[in-house]
């Protein structure tokens, strides 16, 4: 019985539903929206753009640091340099079996002597984001930030700093040091690498050390440690036969802060490049490695000493051949010692809005690329902030990707990827929705300028300064990391708004 009621029920269904025109259905649907009470619209409000060409940018507190040498045209030639100070990896070592003072007492001299030195640069991979990285021994691994031709030889000149890299500048706070820090750039010294160093190539495989045969001295295949793919570069042996290891049991060697005002650092350079090739080093793990032997109880043995790139380290940038022509009607974004846009809204677009009560559903920033430029890597992603404080928009913590875990991932609305047609970059775009929103309805919010510049790693929100002649500014510290460019040849702000009829 109750399936005939619901076979009943159902062809009564069927035949009201085909009583039914179209013009009911829009009759009904007329009648329960009526007519929007709302418009929809789009405005292009004005806005005035300032190119800001950096005399010199900060280099130091970067993490990572550019070594190498890359051309982008019309941004010219980059040559960057890293100094950074050395640390010891314990106060007043003791090398060999015994202290410095116990050799004396016993009058038994250990005999240390270096036989090799290493200076050890690591790359960034996917694993430098984990709190204790893991390597495996003959592992290819993707290695970050590596511009240029990623298979080029190069020579690493490794020189000594005959100048004091304090931290702490004469007005007691943090100091600043410039890519085009003079200071710095004339107290560079004598080479610390062997004349007969050869050319080496990068390499995506971790470094390991071996351990030493007790016997014979030689390595073992017992593994020692695993680092990361890196630069790994003979050094003088002499030179830290006479700089370290004499020098145990002395004051030099008594703290960290009297050894860097003894031994106050090194600087890194390329040379002989087969094609040009740009990196980026985690001098996080960096260090240097002094193999030494001694005399024993018993026998000769062997030993390392590392220490740390630990403390006060900066970029040095030379840039040539820059064809930035300011007469182009053309906007130049360029990394590390590189340009930056200023953009403000007009004034009386913004009472527009606020008198006509806008509710903005969009506002996007288009920054049109110039794809006349020949680009060896454009750039992924922009950076915008409050010119003035260096700070992020409102937008940047409104992204619902904003805590994606890798930056490729992260503020994919708010700082959307370069929108690429026939595979070549067109256009960015970059929203400020609820920054343009927060002006409208805050009668304290003011209207300041807004900076755009490149981006290597949107998660990255520190800021630096710069200078331009005489003035200073703020800069994103995820632009100065990046050697890449892009020439933009129109940026405008659209607006999508409804209004309240």
């Amino acid at each position: 019985m109750n399936k005939i009621y619901k076979l009943l029920f159902l062809a009564i269904a069927l035949m009201s539903l085909g009583a039914c025109s179209d013009n009911s259905f829009n009759e009904l649907d007329n009648a329960l929206l009526k007519e929007p009470n709302y418009l929809t619209n789009v405005f292009t409000p004005t806005i005035s753009v300032e190119q800001i060409n950096q005399t010199a940018v900060q280099t130091n507190g970067l993490g990572g640091y550019l070594l190498g040498k890359y051309t982008q045209e019309p941004f010219g030639t980059k040559s960057v340099t890293i100094v950074a100070q050395v640390d010891l990896s314990a106060a007043n070592p003791t090398f060999g079996a015994t202290s410095q003072a116990d050799e004396v007492r016993t009058n038994k001299n250990e005999r240390e002597t270096v036989t090799e030195a290493y200076l050890y640069l690591p790359f960034y991979t996917p694993n430098s984001l984990l709190k204790e990285p893991n390597y495996q021994k003959d592992t290819e691994y993707q290695l970050d930030s590596i511009y240029g031709n990623k298979s080029a030889s190069f020579k690493v000149a490794v020189n000594e700093l005959n100048y004091y890299l304090s931290d702490i500048d004469t007005d007691l706070k943090s100091k600043v040091y410039y890519s085009n820090d003079s200071d710095v750039s004339s107290h560079i010294g004598n080479a610390i690498t062997p004349a007969t160093n050869a050319a080496i190539t990068i390499d995506n495989k971790p470094m390991v050390r071996y351990q030493f045969d007790a016997k014979t001295l030689s390595t073992t295949t017992k593994q020692y440690d695993i680092q990361a793919p890196g630069l790994r570069v003979p050094l003088d042996a002499s030179f830290f036969q006479q700089k370290i290891i004499n020098k145990e049991g002395s004051a030099e060697l008594s703290s960290s802060e009297r050894f860097k005002r003894y031994f106050k650092g090194i600087a890194i350079s390329l040379n002989d490049l087969s094609d040009e090739v740009m990196m980026l080093m985690d001098l996080s793990a960096a260090k240097i490695e002094v193999v030494y032997t001694y005399s024993g109880t018993t026998a000769l043995s062997k030993k390392r000493f590392d220490m740390p790139l630990k403390g006060v380290a900066m970029n040095l940038i030379n840039q040539s051949g820059s064809q930035l022509n300011a007469a182009s009607n053309k906007f130049y974004l360029g990394g590390a010692m590189g340009s930056t846009i200023s953009l403000t809204i007009a004034a009386g677009d913004i009472a527009r809005m606020k008198n006509e009560k806008m509710m903005i559903t969009d506002a996007s920033i288009i920054l049109s690329v110039d794809q006349s430029v020949t680009y060896k890597k454009e750039p992924e992603r922009l950076f915008i902030y409050k010119a003035a404080s260096g700070t992020t928009l409102i937008d940047y913590n409104f992204d619902p990707t904003a805590n994606g875990q890798t930056s490729a991932y992260s503020e994919l609305v708010h700082l959307s990827k370069l929108h690429k047609e026939n595979n070549k970059g067109a256009y960015y775009r970059v929203r400020i929705t609820n920054h343009l929103m927060n002006l409208i309805n805050n009668n304290n919010a003011v209207n300041e300028p807004l900076a755009i510049a490149v981006a290597s790693n949107v998660k990255n929100t520190n800021s630096l300064v710069y200078k331009q002649g005489s003035q200073i500014g703020k800069v994103p510290q995820t632009s100065v990391v990046t050697p890449l460019g892009t020439v933009i040849t129109d940026a405008k702000l659209i607006i999508h708004y409804t209004k309240v009829k």
